[in-house]
């Protein structure tokens, strides 16, 4: 225990020379300074991307926290299921499949809002794979990487930081301690230096896998519009059918009753 108090200490000694009195510690050289800034860049793009596609996928804040706290509940459970919240088409599909069963089917309006809420229906189907691709190829992937490999280095270079500042305090002491303690505190210095340099590179090394996380968002964004376009495509067409059929009877009951008149005036 008195070691550990004398350790923390020296610890924060050290801390307080170089932040207050300008003491130069140990500098580390130009590599490993970029490699740590990239980290840092990476780590910070993780979180704001993550949090920014969430967002994308559900602008709604209501929704966002439910998806926040489906997938809090999914992870305790060890569950990987559907959004499970109801999506703004389906909501506004629910809306106009009943209105449109209410009127029934002797009207113009009725049958034009089930057609566009079956497509509304279909896009709120189209959207829940959006937001399951997205989550599971992207946003998952992405946390993993925040929550394992980002925490790790964070935690290495923690552990750099604290060795080099013990490491430091002990070489301004040198001639009253003993040569020992400062090759140990040495030793232990470019030891965490080694570890926290090859966890950088590692990561840095192996970004390619971000690459292909972007490409599965942008796959699943383009799969999604394309459903889109077909569905929404497809009731433009049915909807321009009614709609000349209806135009078509309206003018040929005009003609008609046009010709009733001119022959009972004759």
């Amino acid at each position: 225990m008195n070691e550990f108090v004398i350790l923390l200490c020296g610890y924060f000694l050290q801390k307080v020379s170089e932040k207050v009195g300008g003491a130069e510690g140990t500098k580390l050289d130009d590599d490993f300074k970029e490699m740590e800034r990239k980290v840092d860049v990476t780590s910070r793009a993780v979180m704001e991307i993550m949090t920014k596609t969430i967002e994308y996928l559900q602008p709604n804040p209501a929704s966002r926290a439910k998806l926040s706290m489906i997938n809090t509940m999914s992870k305790i459970r060890g569950q990987e299921k559907g959004p499970g919240y109801p999506q703004a088409e389906a909501l506004l599909a629910e809306a106009m499949l009943k209105f449109g069963r209410e009127l029934g089917d002797d009207c113009n309006f009725g049958p034009a809002l089930g057609e566009v809420g079956e497509a509304m229906r279909e896009l709120s189907e189209v959207k829940d794979s959006l937001d399951i691709e997205v989550k599971q190829n992207f946003i998952d992937p992405l946390q993993n990487l925040h929550d394992k490999d980002l925490r790790e280095i964070q935690h290495h270079l923690k552990k750099l930081e604290g060795r080099r500042l013990d490491f430091d305090y002990k070489k301004k002491r040198q001639g009253k301690i003993p040569d020992e303690e400062l090759r140990q505190a040495l030793e232990k210095f470019d030891e965490s230096k080694e570890i926290a340099e090859s966890s950088m590179f590692n990561l840095l090394e192996m970004d390619i896998e971000q690459v292909s996380q972007l490409s599965a968002l942008v796959q699943a964004q383009l799969e999604y519009h394309k459903q889109a376009v077909q569905i929404l495509q497809q009731v433009t067409v049915r909807l321009e059918e009614r709609y000349s059929t209806v135009l078509c009877i309206s003018y040929l009951h005009f003609i008609a009753i046009k010709w009733y008149i001119q022959k009972w005036k004759s």
